[in-house]
């Protein structure tokens, strides 16, 4: 048996998501770590092999609805400290509400904004009571008050998740859970691209001490990889 704290992340294999798992674990946390398609995960084998016993890589694609529902069913009776729901996609290249064609509407917001709400909600009850934290990636875009225009699609589905995400904690009141919303910075991945500002490292290392640090505060805040506090 352990005493570690128990993560659950969703979209580890890469970017964002590996990074936190790597940097939970050197916080001295166990983690579930979820991908796509576990075997070929390699960082995420390379983790679980260099942590024996601390890291498990279950299946999951968000995508899929009946995979979806019954990822909660599958912990049993697993109590996480926290939950991080990372997986998200950048949408068209167009970007554009005025090319944007239902299905890749429909495609983006499930992948972005439904998926992760839908998950969240029936892993609500594994989340320690008290000190659980249940987190999701969102972003700045996410924000009504900081548009700046741009990207006019990934931020309605980010401000949809936000909105989402502020229902649900509504819902989960009494349950002495906390809420976050995180912006992770403009991060350099595959979907943010070379130029951008932040290291994957310390986007993962301010996302865990953030999680760390809120747990307990029994509020739904929207804050970024350094804890400021963004406008809704």
């Amino acid at each position: 048996m352990t005493n570690h704290r128990l993560a659950l992340i969703v979209g580890a294999n890469r970017g964002i998501g590996l990074g936190v798992t790597k940097e939970f674990l050197a916080h001295g946390w166990d983690v579930i770590a979820t991908a796509r398609q576990p075997d070929q995960a390699a960082a995420l084998q390379a983790l679980a092999a260099a942590h024996p016993g601390r890291v498990t890589i279950p299946r999951l694609d968000v995508n899929d609805p009946v995979a979806l529902d019954g990822f909660a069913t599958s912990l049993g009776g697993k109590v996480l400290d926290a939950a991080l729901i990372n997986a998200g996609v950048a949408g068209p290249a167009h970007r554009s509400a005025s090319a944007a064609t239902a299905e890749e509407i429909g495609a983006l917001m499930f992948t972005n904004a439904i998926a992760p709400i839908r998950l969240a909600r029936s892993l609500a009850g594994h989340l320690r009571s008290g000190s659980g934290v249940l987190a999701f990636t969102s972003s700045v875009m996410g924000s009504v008050a900081l548009n700046s225009g741009g990207h006019e699609l990934y931020r309605a589905s980010k401000a949809a998740l936000n909105s989402l995400t502020r229902g649900l904690w509504e819902e989960l009141r009494g349950r002495n859970l906390t809420v976050l919303s995180l912006h992770p910075g403009w991060v350099r991945t595959e979907m943010g691209g070379e130029a951008a500002a932040v290291s994957v490292e310390d986007s993962a290392r301010g996302i865990v001490t953030v999680i760390e640090k809120q747990s307990g505060a029994h509020r739904h805040r929207f804050l970024d990889y350094t804890g400021k506090e963004l406008a809704w």
